[in-house]
C-alpha cells in the first residue's frame, strides 16, 4: 500500500511533468521542427498514459496537438 503522502508527491510530480511536456510540445510547434514535435508529442502521450494508468487523469483529457508533417 502506498502512503498518502507519497501518492500526493507522485501526483504533484506527474502534474508537473505533464505541464513541462505540454510546454515542450508547444515550443517544438513554435519552432516548426517536425522531429522535435514528434519526440515531444510521444513523450507527452507516454506521460498521459502513465498518469491514466495510475488514476491521476480521467479517461477524457484535452486532445493532444497533432504533430506537423
Amino acid at each position: 500500500m502506498v502512503k498518502p503522502s507519497t501518492l500526493s508527491l507522485f501526483e504533484t510530480e506527474m502534474h508537473d511533468q505533464l505541464a513541462a511536456a505540454r510546454d515542450a510540445l508547444t515550443e517544438a510547434e513554435r519552432r516548426g521542427e517536425s522531429l522535435l514535435i514528434h519526440a515531444a508529442a510521444a513523450h507527452l502521450e507516454g506521460l498521459v498514459d502513465l498518469a491514466r494508468r495510475n488514476g491521476i487523469l480521467d479517461a477524457v483529457v484535452q486532445p493532444l496537438a497533432a504533430p506537423a508533417t
